[in-house]
C-alpha cells in the first residue's frame, strides 16, 4: 500500500486504501480466561506434530526471513497464546468508532507487543494500555474489553468466513473480489494494486464482511492517509 500511495500511477487519480481486519481465530477452543497458560512454540509444535515437523514447516514457510525483509528483527516463539476474543472485539469497535487509521495503529501496536516482545493478547490491562497509546480512552477501552462489547459481529464474520470456505491465515481479499491465500510477497500485492489503479473505471466489489462486522458506510468510504513511516510489525 505504502509504495502505491507514494507513486501512483496517476498523480491526478491517487489509489486509495481501506483496511478491515477480519477476526479469525488461529485456537478457537482456547479458554477466555486470562489464566490459560500455553507457549506459541509448544502450540506449534502440537498443531504440526512434534519438533521435527515443526522445523520442516520453518524451513518452508521462511517467515523469520521474510520478516526481517519488512523491517521485523525478530518473532517471540516463546510467546504467551491465549484467546484472542478481547483483543479482536477492541479492534473492531475502534474501527467502527475511530475508523480504520485509528484502527491500523493500534493493530500495529498489538503485533508489535505480542509478536516480538511476547505480551498476551488477553491481557486486559495490556490491551486498554495499547488503546491509550493510540489515542484511545483508555476507560472506554477496558469497557469494551470486560462487557463483551461487539461480540455479536466477531461471530457473524465467523460464520461468513466459513460460509466462503476461509480456514486460514492470512488471506487477503482485495477490492472484494480477489482472494490470494497464504504469506503473499509483498510485490504480488503490489502487482495486484497496480492492476487495480490502471482500470479506475471496473467496478469495485466492496467490503465483503462490512456487513457482518457492523462498519458503519462513512467509515467505508475513509482512505487511510497518505504514510509518514512504515509500522513497527506487520502480520
Amino acid at each position: 500500500m505504502h509504495e502505491v500511495m507514494r507513486e501512483p500511477m496517476d498523480a491526478s487519480r491517487p489509489a486509495g486504501f481501506a483496511v478491515l481486519r477480519v477476526p479469525f481465530f488461529l485456537e478457537p477452543d482456547y479458554p477466555e480466561d486470562s489464566s490459560f497458560e500455553e507457549t506459541n512454540l509448544n502450540r506449534l509444535q502440537r498443531k504440526w506434530g512434534g519438533k521435527a515437523e515443526f522445523e520442516a514447516q520453518k524451513n518452508r514457510h521462511r517467515l523469520k526471513e521474510r520478516g526481517h525483509e519488512v523491517g521485523i528483527p525478530r518473532f517471540d516463539n516463546k510467546r504467551t497464546a491465549s484467546n484472542t476474543m478481547a483483543s479482536h472485539r477492541l479492534v473492531q469497535w475502534v474501527t467502527r468508532e475511530y475508523g480504520s487509521e485509528l484502527a491500523e495503529k493500534l493493530y500495529q501496536e498489538l503485533n508489535y507487543n505480542h509478536f516480538e516482545l511476547g505480551q498476551k493478547l488477553n491481557d486486559e490491562e495490556f490491551l486498554a494500555r495499547a488503546a491509550a497509546s493510540v489515542g484511545v480512552s483508555r476507560d472506554d477501552a477496558l469497557h469494551v474489553i470486560r462487557n463483551g462489547v461487539g461480540r455479536e459481529y466477531i461471530q457473524a464474520a465467523q460464520k461468513l468466513l466459513r460460509r466462503m470456505g476461509i480456514h486460514s491465515i492470512p488471506t487477503f481479499i482485495v477490492d472484494g473480489k480477489y482472494v490470494l491465500g497464504g504469506a503473499v510477497p509483498a510485490r504480488e500485492l503490489v502487482e495486484l494494486f497496480r492492476s487495480i489503479e490502471s482500470s479506475p473505471d471496473e467496478e469495485s466489489g466492496g467490503f465483503v464482511f462490512a456487513e457482518a462486522l457492523g462498519i458503519p458506510a462513512e467509515r467505508l468510504a475513509e482512505s487511510l492517509p497518505m504514510p509518514d513511516r512504515v509500522y513497527k510489525a506487520i502480520a
